[in-house]
């Protein structure tokens, strides 16, 4: 009986200590650790955004046929998105639309829009400019007509104001961009 309670003992002490090391490890891995991203640690205000890269107009009824292209508004809402460096930015895409960024500093009227995808008709053309692009989401074409709506989250690891634009060309063409400002 003796040699049971000591070993009772035993087993309850390596069962505490082992409880105890995973509990200080847990808390200094998800309470204590140091920032060692870009991303705000408090996960507070302006750590994350979000922004609707178009939306469908209403009434509409998708269930039944593929939207015409009038039936989306091409617009990004908000036109300024305001976060904190090493915040996201969630897209909220809904449509034929393609989310390209570009480093900090560059304006609409920098985007060369002779360089295009070939073209694939019915669908539009994609503009292809690389200089300054820092993000460029999926190509919407292949998706066209059945997962056209989904998010692309997309992080901002430095200060600056970054130009944010539709890739499909007319889109782009009729004022679909913005910005997302990326505060110190």
């Amino acid at each position: 009986m003796k040699r049971l309670r000591i070993s009772i003992l035993c087993a309850v002490a390596v069962l505490g200590i082992g409880l105890g090391t995973y509990l200080v490890l847990a808390n200094d891995e998800h309470g204590h650790k140091k920032n060692v991203s870009a991303a705000p640690a408090d996960g507070g205000p302006l750590s994350n955004a979000t922004v609707s890269f178009g939306s469908w107009r209403t009434p509409l009824d998708r269930f039944t046929a593929v939207p015409p292209p009038s039936a989306n508004n091409h617009e990004m809402t908000p036109q300024i998105a305001t976060i904190k460096a090493g915040g996201t930015v969630n897209f909220i895409i809904a449509g034929l639309h393609q989310v390209i960024v570009y480093d900090n500093g560059t304006q609409p009227g920098d985007i060369d829009t002779t360089q295009l995808t070939p073209p694939a008709p019915p669908l539009p053309q994609l503009i292809t400019d690389p200089n300054n692009r820092i993000y460029r989401g999926l190509d919407p074409r292949p998706l066209f007509p059945t997962t056209l709506d989904r998010v692309e989250v997309v992080n901002f690891a430095n200060p600056g104001t970054y130009l944010v634009i539709c890739g499909v060309l007319p889109h782009f063409q009729v004022g679909m961009y913005g910005f997302v400002k990326v505060l110190p």
